[in-house]
């Protein structure tokens, strides 16, 4: 089974190892085995940003790239030193390990191939394995306060990279291969990558990584300066890109972060967003998704491919939410070489279960980023980080309706879910929090509801007024 996406098939079931990929491999597991478990991803992020993906062992058709074996590090450190003792269970995970399972069970009985199996297998992988490690990797504000940390310092020389791309016109990963040698043009534009084997991934990347280095600003110490500058840096590469889609999603990173001093009126602005929807697909003449055909922000924009896309996936429920479908060609006649939706690649991979249980993923990782902002955040700092792991989401949430996640971009979105499940309370300790939390607020309510107690006058015969003992007003 070939993979989906045309830009991976150049470097799939092949070994490719350049001895840069070789030494960076071994000394980073090398690293996550031996650093403080508040270091131990780093290494990941580092060869997420530096390596690129058509680094890779294959061993007997199972693909492994550089990622996926640092993986295998992560696991024996969890083995060696114990650290899933304490993990706790959440409703979040329980989805991810459904979503996972049911995708691959589809995709096995629609295709009846063992490369197909093999295929799945490998996407289940990734998934379990990230998601999970991360999950244990991650288990307090610090461990968190490092990776934000690490990532505003890594996006700098990530940015200077994308600079000498972007002014020289040749990408220097390309020793590593999966990307081009000559950067890519369009309309004039030069569209750098780097080490990501696309442009828009590379963009999105960073983009959703840009609230959690913000939040940075609200700490205590000097290493706020850090926010700043990763932010810059984060968007240089974005602008490097020359991209539509990494743009849209700084756009939803600021209107997320400023509907922050509106947290306590968010319910009322979901339910205003969702009429203004039905509003629009009411008085429109196009389906509400045809504005994406007037989103541009730079000459060549494909919002019409991507309207089209979506387009012809409702009108085709009946073909693909049983079993999903690879048979492309009978809902769209636009010769599409590629899905770039990933509402749209999880229904047709895995069908209407796998669509729904995606979509738990997402409202599951919202839903604990709001309780951790509500319940499990002490300080300002803490409770804006929470805000900021929301609005990652929302980040990627826009950024699925432009591109299909692959590559180095995965880890990103896994990472994200991993830390909302990670540091909202568990169910038995929610109880507890709700319980005091609404005791508070009775506590609260009644000490308002009745005045301090003072001397004062109070009327008395007519005419006459005569000091009182303590007494409520009148």
């Amino acid at each position: 089974m070939q993979p989906w996406h045309y830009s991976m098939q150049s470097w799939y079931d092949q070994t490719t190892l350049h001895p840069i990929g070789l030494i960076a491999v071994l000394l980073l597991g090398i690293g996550m085995l031996v650093v403080p478990r508040r270091y131990a991803l780093i290494p990941m992020l580092i060869m997420a940003c530096f390596i690129s993906p058509a680094q890779r062992i294959v061993i007997a058709t199972l693909d492994f790239n550089l990622i996926r074996l640092l993986i295998i590090f992560g696991w024996c450190r969890l083995f060696l030193y114990g650290e899933m003792r304490g993990f706790k269970w959440k409703g979040l995970d329980s989805v991810v390990v459904m979503w996972t399972v049911i995708a691959t069970v589809v995709v096995a009985f629609r295709e009846g191939t063992v490369q197909a199996l093999i295929y799945r297998l490998g996407l289940t992988y990734d998934a379990i394995g990230m998601y999970f490690l991360f999950r244990m990797l991650i288990r307090s504000w610090k461990d968190l306060e490092w990776l934000m940390i690490a990532a505003a310092v890594i996006s700098v020389p990530v940015s200077v990279v994308f600079l000498i791309e972007q002014f020289t016109g040749r990408n220097m990963f390309a020793v590593l291969g999966g990307v081009p040698e000559v950067t890519t043009i369009r309309d004039g534009k030069l569209r750098c990558r780097g080490p990501f084997p696309h442009p828009i991934l590379a963009g999105c990347f960073w983009a959703a990584m840009i609230p959690l280095i913000g939040a940075l600003w609200w700490h205590s110490s000097r290493i706020r300066w850090l926010a700043p500058i990763g932010i810059v840096a984060s968007l240089i590469v974005i602008n490097a890109t020359a991209s539509d889609s990494p743009i849209s999603a700084v756009l939803a990173a600021i209107v997320a972060a400023a509907l922050f001093p509106l947290r306590g009126y968010m319910r009322w602005i979901q339910w205003a967003i969702v009429a203004c929807a039905i509003s629009l697909q009411i008085v429109m003449t196009n389906p509400i998704w045809h504005l994406m055909t007037r989103v541009r922000f730079n000459q060549g924009s494909t919002g019409w491919y991507r309207y089209k896309m979506i387009d012809g996936f409702v009108e085709s429920f009946d073909l693909w939410w049983l079993m999903g479908t690879r048979s492309y060609i009978d809902i769209w006649s636009h010769g599409f070489d590629a899905i770039t939706n990933q509402y749209v690649l999880e229904g047709l991979e895995g069908g209407l279960i796998t669509f729904i249980l995606f979509l738990a993923m997402i409202f599951l990782g919202f839903r604990g980023a709001g309780l951790i902002q509500k319940y499990s955040s002490k300080t300002r700092f803490h409770k804006i980080t929470a805000w900021m792991i929301g609005a990652s989401i929302f980040v990627h949430c826009v950024c699925f309706l432009a591109v299909s996640y692959f590559g180095q971009i995965i880890m990103i979105w896994y990472l994200v879910l991993a830390i909302s499940a990670s540091l909202s309370p568990s169910s038995s300790r929610l109880q507890i929090l709700q319980s005091r939390y609404r005791e508070r607020r009775i506590s609260r309510a009644s000490s308002r509801s009745v005045e301090p107690q003072s001397d004062e006058y109070v009327i008395g015969e007519p005419g006459l007024a005569m000091k009182s003992g303590p007494t409520l007003s009148i």
